[in-house]
């Protein structure tokens, strides 16, 4: 019966073929939507009039009428519940046909005996009266609903569609302020990416909820088919805890039907037009109304399918959702497609013979899938267009095209530049070599076969000694040396060889002679890298922003783009320039750069800053949305990196077993990985698992083994964090080195981390306080807490009380904030103060580790860790292992 059942989610139709959880199908919420129940739930509350919500379809107004439906009855409340139809309109009273009795012929009095019928509910007093799409509602039925308004007989629930006349009786409802009207928005970006973390149960990664929302525009109804379409697919999958959705919209049918319902009643000249921009959206309006009847194109603006844009210097037309394109194109026939394509191209090309890169990229896109002939020219251009617009991945596709149409040599070559860029060195590799068999004049040949030494040095993972030197006789006979340097500057850098890198890449940009932009690229990237692992941040920061402008204006830019943000932000980050860092990542994450290289890209750089800053959930968030983004397979340096930084980030929340877990899904670094995460800092990865195992002197040994490590490749900025790291943990012997340092390398770490170590070493604990006001001061807070914990537990060796108390609840407010459950934090746990070696053997007995392994682990005999573990008792005044464990906070 209408009047009693309540429309929810579980009544939508779960796609046939699918097997994903049933949970994900019902466990759509009310995400986003408190204020409208709020308002709601006061506007119908028992004796008030009432109220009507209004939107557009797939909004969400049945399941708020549900809501406020199922709550009255909930409490005891009588409520019905009524849904008008198209098909009951054509009846008087139709919508309330399960209660219609014999009332009669006269009109009048059947409407007064409905308006009894429907407000007689119960004893208990009036009732809610809850009618969905009222707008249906046939004339009488709309009379029957004014007169219970007006004589409060019941309160009153309506849900409108947008767009849809509604009889005059309900109109009036509103208009002469008898009902509160609410107008019901589609959900914000944050709103369904909330709604989406709920429905699937899980986290989804940020371009995903993004590209979601821009398909969906936030209506509810639309976006819950369009996910579990998705899922039926295998489109949207769950990897490393993150939702991810690779490619376009599947369309499955409930969603299909479901846009092709709303525009069903459009003639068919409106349909063409919502054709057109299915396979060009956005378009100038005059190309649209060049290929379609004009009218036809006013009439779909009217109806709201479409809206023009007046930002830019063309008025450009766009179809306000963009699932009807996705709904339209997947009904065409495949023909008639390439002809509309064909269609736009040929209007495009009489308007835009002097277009933008923009225009160019899309005019090209559209002829290689139109059914006009290619045209090789057309397609190299736009391959160099796309490139300066930093879309790799579209560049590469049209100089494959170009090659195809038979482009010769010069889509050839762009081909090289976009397989490189897309980070496919080894087609690059080949194509290239294909090409150097040619008989090419020098100043063509030099540069490709250092474009293809570059790459070769890439995928090989390692520099060769002398593996250019073949090419530098005949760089300098061309006149060429300049793009020499570049190219030996960058693979230094590429390879973690900082004072090389910087001595190439100034000899190149100190040339005065012409340069190709796209080495000039390299050799500033280079310089970025060698001063960012130097320490030499005066200079890097010049080098970086030198190397960004010249990506606006050439070709090769994605993956050097990247490379230079990496370093430039890997820089910041050592030196301790955090506040410095966040700007940059805001800066570089507004980029308009759309595939999923950039996606991964942009989650590596907010995971990083994240981790220098302490804010752990935060960087394993953007670490996991890092992992989960799929790459191509050789493109090994964002997932290599992600993964170390979400291994040291769970490492410093204290979670053992996950940072384990993590650990042993590390491999050796592809050969794209070495710059940015070398092996160094997989030891130092390696040393925080140590740490929040709770095997410290383990933890300092591998710190210290990766500043050594550092120190050799003369990655200097990395040995001032390694070593920092060491004394964390609690090693008193890096004063001198660190002191050293300080001369060597620039920024505020490397002076508080040298100064940190005197303190912890002389045993100074108001030095240690200082030195965790300065941490604190420029953004490292686990630093901060780690200094404040150590002079606490110095303090309360020395009797000092209040100090003690006072940096404890310190160090303590800092790990709240970040949830960090380092060594220094953990020792602040307990009643007794226990040494360092005690601990480090407790913390192995909590994790039910025998004293023989124990022995084991930390090289030394049972006997001396049967003495430890007694004198701890006899401190802690406790009778068993087991209870001198529970002393400990356990690592999570």
């Amino acid at each position: 019966m209408v009047g009693e059942v309540l429309p929810g989610p579980e009544q939508f139709p779960k796609p046939a073929g699918t097997d994903y959880p049933e949970m994900m199908v019902a466990g759509w919420s009310l995400t986003g939507r408190a204020e409208e129940i709020a308002k709601l739930w006061e506007a119908t509350a028992p004796n008030t009039p009432g109220c009507v919500v209004a939107g557009s379809a797939g909004v969400g107004k049945t399941r708020l009428a549900t809501e406020i439906a199922s709550r009255w009855r909930s409490e005891g409340r009588p409520c019905r519940f009524f849904v008008a139809t198209r098909s009951a309109q054509s009846v008087p009273l139709g919508a309330f046909a399960e209660v219609s009795e014999n009332f009669g012929t006269d009109p009048l009095r059947r409407v007064q005996a409905m308006v009894e019928a429907l407000t007689t509910m119960t004893a208990v007093g009036p009732g809610l009266l809850v009618i969905d799409d009222a707008n249906l509602l046939d004339e009488q039925s709309a009379l029957v609903v004014h007169q219970i308004v007006r004589s409060a007989k019941a309160s009153v629930l309506l849900t409108l569609r947008h767009g849809e006349l509604a009889p005059d009786a309900l109109s009036g409802l509103w208009k002469d302020q008898l009902l509160l009207r609410l107008d019901l928005q589609p959900l914000s970006q944050l709103e369904t990416t909330d709604l989406l973390t709920q429905a699937l149960g899980g986290r989804v990664e940020s371009s995903t909820a993004a590209r979601m929302w821009r398909f969906t525009r936030g209506n509810v109804l639309h976006l819950r088919y369009l996910v579990e379409g998705e899922l039926a697919s295998g489109l949207l999958t769950c990897r490393h805890g993150v939702w991810v959705w690779d490619g376009r919209p599947s369309v499955s049918p409930p969603l299909a039907e479901l846009v092709a319902a709303s525009i069903a009643r459009q003639p068919q000249m409106v349909l063409g037009v919502l054709d057109v921009l299915s396979v060009v959206d956005p378009i100038e309006i005059d190309v649209l109304t060049a290929v379609c009847d004009p009218q036809a194109v006013e009439t779909a603006i009217a109806a709201g399918l479409i809206t023009i844009d007046r930002g830019s210097s063309a008025a450009s037309v766009r179809l306000v959702h963009p699932l009807l394109g996705e709904v339209r194109r997947a009904a065409s026939l495949p023909a008639r497609l390439r002809a509309l394509r064909g269609s736009v191209v040929q209007e495009l090309q009489i308007r835009n013979d002097d277009c933008g890169p923009v225009e160019k990229v899309r005019r090209a896109v559209l002829m290689c899938e139109s059914d006009l002939t290619a045209d090789p020219a057309v397609l190299i251009e736009a391959a160099h267009a796309a490139l300066r617009l930093s879309d790799p991945v579209t560049a590469e596709r049209l100089a494959r095209h170009a090659v195809a149409a038979g482009g010769g040599f010069r889509a050839d070559l762009v081909h090289v530049s976009g397989l490189i860029e897309t980070q496919q060195f080894q087609e690059a590799v080949e194509v290239a070599t294909a090409l150097e068999r040619r008989p090419l004049p020098p100043r063509v040949h030099v540069p490709l076969a250092l474009a293809r030494m570059v790459a070769e040095a890439t995928l090989a993972g390692r520099r060769e000694s002398g593996q250019f030197s073949a090419i530098e006789h005949d760089a300098t006979a061309a006149g060429l040396t300049c793009l020499y340097d570049a190219s030996v500057a960058f693979t230094a850098a590429f390879h973690t060889d900082p004072v090389a890198a910087l001595e190439s890449g100034r000899k190149a940009l100190g040339t005065t002679a012409p340069m190709d932009k796209g080495f000039e690229v390299l050799a500033a990237v280079a310089v970025t890298g060698g001063t960012a692992m130097l320490g030499a941040y005066t200079e890097m920061t010049r080098a970086a922003e030198h190397a960004y402008e010249l990506c606006r204006t050439s070709d090769k830019t994605a993956t050097l783009h990247f490379l230079n943000g990496c370093f430039h932000l890997m820089g910041l980050c050592t030196a301790g320039y955090l506040a410095q860092a966040d700007e940059l990542v805001a800066r570089l994450t507004r980029e308009p750069l759309d595939f999923p290289l950039a996606y991964s890209y942009w989650s590596l750089l907010e995971s990083m800053v994240a981790t220098a800053r302490g804010d752990l959930a935060a960087a394993v968030r953007k670490g996991q949305e890092a992992l989960a983004v799929r790459l191509p397979s050789e493109s090994t340096w964002i997932p290599t990196a992600a993964l170390l930084q979400q291994i040291i980030a769970v490492s410093m929340q204290g979670d053992a077993t996950s940072a384990s877990s993590l650990l042993s899904e590390y491999r050796p670094p592809g050969p794209a990985a070495e710059a940015l995460r070398p092996r160094n800092h997989h030891l130092l990865a390696r040393a925080w698992v140590a740490a929040a195992t709770g095997v410290t002197s383990r933890a300092i040994a591998l710190a210290v083994d990766a500043a050594d490590m550092a120190r050799r490749q003369q990655f200097l900025a990395h040995e001032v964090v390694c070593r920092q790291t060491a004394v964390q943990f609690g090693d008193r012997h890096q004063t001198s080195r660190l002191t050293e340092l300080r001369a060597l390398v620039e920024g505020p770490r490397v002076t508080v981390a040298a100064d940190h170590a005197e303190a912890l070493e002389r045993g100074d604990s108001q030095g240690l306080k200082e030195a965790a006001r300065r941490y604190d001061e420029f953004g490292d807070r686990i630093a901060a807490a780690d200094a404040a914990a150590q002079a606490s537990q110095l303090f309360r060796a020395q009797a000092f009380r209040g100090a003690a108390l006072t940096t404890a609840a310190a160090a303590r407010r800092s790990a709240s904030v970040t949830s960090a459950a380092t060594p220094a934090l953990r020792a602040l746990h307990g009643p007794a103060p226990l040494t360092a070696r005690q601990r480090e053997i407790i913390a192995l007995v909590a994790v039910g580790m025998s004293n023989q392994q124990i022995a084991r682990e930390l090289v030394m005999s049972v006997r001396t860790v049967e003495g430890h573990l007694l004198r701890a008792c006899q401190r802690a005044g406790v009778n068993s292992r087991n209870e001198l464990a529970q002393l400990l906070e356990r690592p999570r």
